[in-house]
């Protein structure tokens, strides 16, 4: 059987924790290469996973054959090193966000579009059983048509000598930058709209470093719904990500969807209101929940992306084209805070 060869740049980080072993869980898959330009971190990594290591992207390119590149580096070297990968003939799944600027997303857009290679973007959770089943809801009018969203996502990361996330430089922004931009993709893609519309705050509350530890964004969605995103990188890591969806009839209410892994409840109400009370008395009505069903969200993605590619459909920048809208809402973010 032929396997779909893979190389890694920049794979100390997510990638060593969770997407080479991902990518060793699919059978069709094959590791052929890694590279970081920590030389001890690529040794290291070269003797855990028994691929050949590389600290040059450009080395890695000329000297081994693959099909398509993951990109797990920090944000500001997204843009030079999946450019150097899609015209070097490989396919690129490239960590969320898509760039730094969605300037330099659309230029990777066109470049893939160019040298007709596909470009896909690391945002893992729309694999997640839950949030699938949220937007069948959805689409199913479920709920009805939906009226407001909610999301809050947070995790605690204190000062870390040499964190990128934490330097504007590398990373682009704090909190929003790194968690909200999952808030926003899903928000988009359960809801088939753009955010046109923000009022924001980022601000350090905790800590001291450059980037943001927390933000708030306040947005209008193209089609009019209102909503609220909630970042933080100083809340306990115990304490569990909140995506609600309100509808004229009921409403969907995930607990802990949000993260790395496949975790969390979805609770749905179906209770279309008819008359007005005045009394406005909240009646028992009938819910139904769902548990996720615990799967490796990013073996999913990495199949996805293969059979993609396999299948010979490379016009499909779907989910590429997301990524820069969401950069597009980021950035709104980030002027109006």
């Amino acid at each position: 059987m032929k396997k779909f060869k893979w190389c890694v740049i920049g794979a100390g980080g997510i990638a060593d924790r969770r997407v080479i072993p991902a990518m060793q869980k699919d059978e069709k898959s094959e590791l052929v290469a890694v590279m970081d330009k920590n030389e001890a971190v690529a040794k290291r990594l070269s003797e855990k996973y028994g691929a050949p290591s590389f600290t040059s992207e450009k080395d890695l390119l000329q000297s081994v054959d693959c099909d398509a590149v993951y990109i797990g580096t920090p944000v500001a070297l997204h843009f030079p090193q999946a450019k150097l990968s899609l015209e070097s003939g490989k396919h690129v799944l490239v960590e969320k966000p898509i760039a730094i600027s969605s300037s330099d997303g659309e230029n990777l857009l066109a470049i893939a579009k160019h040298a007709g290679k596909f470009l896909s973007v690391g945002y893992m959770m729309e694999y997640h059983s839950l949030h699938q089943r949220t937007k069948e809801l959805i689409e199913e009018g479920k709920i009805g048509r939906v009226c407001s969203v909610h999301a809050r996502f947070s995790c605690w990361y204190p000062p870390i000598e040499g964190a990128w996330r934490q330097q504007k430089a590398l990373g682009g922004g704090g909190a929003m930058m790194d968690l909200g931009v999952h808030c926003i993709d899903l928000i988009e893609w359960l809801l088939d709209t753009r955010i046109s519309e923000v009022k924001s705050f980022c601000k350090n509350r905790t800590f001291r470093y450059e980037a943001e530890d927390e933000a708030a964004a306040l947005f209008m969605t193209e089609n009019g719904v209102l909503g609220d995103i909630a970042a933080n990188f100083n809340i306990p890591d115990a304490c569990e990500s909140r995506l609600e969806v309100y509808g004229e009839s009921g409403s969907i209410l995930l607990y802990g969807t949000l993260g790395q892994e496949e975790k969390g409840t979805l609770t749905h109400l179906f209770s279309p209101q008819g008359d007005y009370s005045a009394m406005q008395t909240h009646t028992t009505a009938q819910t139904e929940t769902f548990r996720a069903e615990g799967g490796d969200l990013y073996y999913k993605q990495l199949s996805a992306f293969r059979k993609q590619v396999e299948s010979g459909n490379f016009g499909d920048f779907a989910e590429a084209e997301r990524a820069i809208e969401v950069q597009k809402a980021i950035e709104k973010i980030y002027e109006n805070s």
